[in-house]
């Protein structure tokens, strides 16, 4: 084991004993970072001395950091341990993975070997890229996507972002990418944009990794190594069930992503960001349960299109680069 100057930041809400599982995998790679810096926003946060057992053995260790925010949002809290980041590179992570052997050295070894590697993201073992059927390939390509190549590891159209691929080779050479998922990225600090992300995104911050990767994507290349691979232990959550919070913000966040991160913004692409809305709630229904949720979900989407048409124009992302 090695450590190497690596900030890791884990972002975490009401899940103390998935944390400690996080961090002891974490603990359990080749590379380690030099700190480890958690941002609970749980009433009763994690402290550091709970988690001092599980650096037993490790030497020299990482430190381990804990904060608590002031507000609550998957955003707000990683630009927080951001602000308290120390290193130059910046590894993000939820709090719910378990990592495979090698998953960070692999990240680590890509970045050292391409400077001009700004992000390098895993592959995920439970939720990684199924090529599209012919129904759904023709919808995409309808949509904006291209009509022919894998969509691994792509986002295209009107902001749709499709994960890795878990195969090796079923993506661009060199495992290149659009976007890369913060569920475990390793960034070049000179990379990121301060704050890295957005004050758009609040809560869940759904498509806030999108927006950040797209934005580092505009002069630095992305990649996802096969070799780095976690398992994604999903937790339940309240927001997850909240069928009209959620389609809101699906609505809001990916339109926002599309016209003002990859400035994808004129009437055509806002008729296929809608039409795109429309074909997932309708896809939704092929189950007894998008049925129930149907009433909450199309009431979500619809006050989403209403956010979006009477404060959209005022929002902003990141600003463009300006060549020297």
């Amino acid at each position: 084991m090695s450590l190497q100057p690596i900030s890791a930041i884990i972002a975490t809400l009401g899940r103390a004993e998935r944390l400690h599982r996080t961090v002891a995998s974490l603990l359990k790679q080749e590379v380690l970072p030099t700190e480890i810096i958690i941002v609970d926003a749980s009433p009763v946060p994690v402290e550091a001395s709970a988690l001092e057992s599980l650096l037993v053995g490790l030497a020299p260790a990482p430190r381990i950091i804990c904060l608590h925010p002031t507000v609550r949002g998957a955003a707000v809290q990683r630009n927080q341990g951001f602000a308290a980041a120390t290193q130059p590179f910046i590894l993000f992570a939820d709090d719910d993975i378990d990592l495979e052997p090698r998953c960070i050295a692999a990240l680590w070894e890509a970045m050292q070997s391409d400077y001009a590697l700004g992000g390098c993201g895993v592959v995920i073992t439970n939720q990684h890229y199924a090529p599209p059927g012919r129904v759904m390939r023709a919808v995409y390509r309808l949509l904006g996507c291209p009509a022919h190549g894998s969509l691994a590891g792509r986002c295209d159209g009107p902001a749709l972002n499709f994960l890795p691929a878990l195969e090796p080779g079923a993506m661009s050479p060199g495992q290149s990418v659009d976007w890369l998922n913060l569920c475990c990225t390793l960034y070049r600090r000179a990379a990121l944009p301060e704050p890295p992300l957005l004050e758009f995104f609040h809560g869940y911050s759904l498509m806030e990794d999108a927006a950040l990767a797209l934005a580092v994507g505009r002069t630095w290349r992305l990649s996802a190594p096969a070799e780095a691979r976690l398992y994604h232990d999903s937790q339940p959550a309240d927001y997850k069930d909240r069928a009209f919070a959620r389609e809101k913000m699906e609505v809001m966040n990916r339109w926002f992503v599309m016209r003002q991160v990859m400035g994808r913004n004129n009437l055509g692409w806002d008729l296929r960001q809608l039409a795109f809305q429309l074909f997932m709630l309708a896809l939704s229904l092929r189950t007894g349960a998008g049925w129930r949720r149907l009433p909450a979900a199309a009431m979500g989407k619809l006050a989403g299109f209403a956010t979006v048409l009477l404060h959209g124009r005022g929002w902003r992302g990141y600003p463009p680069v300006t060549k020297a």
